[in-house]
């Protein structure tokens, strides 16, 4: 089987789950492919097999420019997909919310997890000696059992290859109690990434190095010799702040010699 795990990641929480995907996958079974979706010629996705998805919630739900590339995402062979998310704190229907989107364009759902990982827009504003700082540094970030789970079964599936070609019976059940929870999230949080995109700048320790401008996966930022500026299409990905290599980009006042994550390991370098 060839296998496409297809992921956004802002600050290398979903990077560094997809990698452990990738490696969770019998390799001397199946051809396992992992790429952001900023390098992925979408023409070729029809390629694979099976795709697997997976992207940071962001206010219980799929990120709106993530939805944007998947409008018109070309069907693996077997229209058979497996749906990963991060999550700093509740992810509410953000499953949910993503299976109904890929079924809506052909797809058959075979299995999900749901990972919590240190939230990085909240680390953005915590001290590097907190203890729960350190705890997240020190977490053992080596084995993610909800993501073993998901692959044990979707291994089944693969033995079994009816279970492929029809609906695989993925079916989440959405309390009404976390739905309006969801729902009341999403409106919160909707109000405060609207304040906080208008939030960032960058200090006089800025370098003008560029990096910003490059990794920014919406292309909202320039820089240039008078500084640098940020327009009005920030997703608060938080990549730009945590990237900056030296610690330039700030959000208000609150964010400056506070924590900057670069995924579990501290390796993280997107693009």
């Amino acid at each position: 089987m060839k296998i496409l795990v297809l992921y956004f990641s802002g600050t290398g929480n979903t990077e560094y789950i997809a990698r452990y995907i990738q490696k969770r996958f019998n390799n001397e079974r199946h051809e396992v492919t992992c790429t952001p979706i900023e390098k992925m010629d979408k023409d070729t996705i029809s390629a694979y097999d099976i795709l697997g998805f997976g992207f940071p919630v962001f206010a219980c739900d799929i990120p709106g420019f993530v939805k944007e590339y998947l409008v018109d995402l070309p069907l693996v062979k077997t229209q058979s997909v497996f749906i990963f998310c991060t999550k700093g704190f509740f992810s509410g229907t953000a499953i949910n919310s993503a299976f109904d989107f890929f079924k809506g364009i052909g797809y058959r759902p075979i299995g999900y997890a749901d990972i919590a990982m240190p939230g990085s827009d909240g680390l953005a504003f915590m001290k590097p000696d907190s203890k729960k700082v350190q705890g997240y540094i020190d977490r053992d970030y080596s084995y993610i059992p909800e993501v073993d789970r998901m692959t044990m079964s979707i291994e089944k599936k693969i033995d079994s290859k009816d279970q492929l070609l029809v609906n695989s019976g993925v079916n989440l059940i959405t309390k009404k109690g976390q739905s309006l929870l969801s729902n009341a999230l999403k409106v919160g949080l909707g109000t405060a990434e609207g304040w906080l995109k208008k939030k960032f700048w960058a200090d006089e320790s800025c370098i003008r190095c560029k990096k910003c401008e490059k990794i920014c996966p919406r292309n909202n930022i320039k820089v240039d010799d008078r500084g640098v500026h940020f327009s009005d299409q920030c997703v608060v990905c938080m990549r730009c702040l945590h990237q900056c290599p030296k610690e330039s980009i700030q959000i208000g006042k609150n964010t400056i010699g506070k924590v900057r994550w670069k995924g579990p390991l501290g390796d993280y370098k997107p693009l």
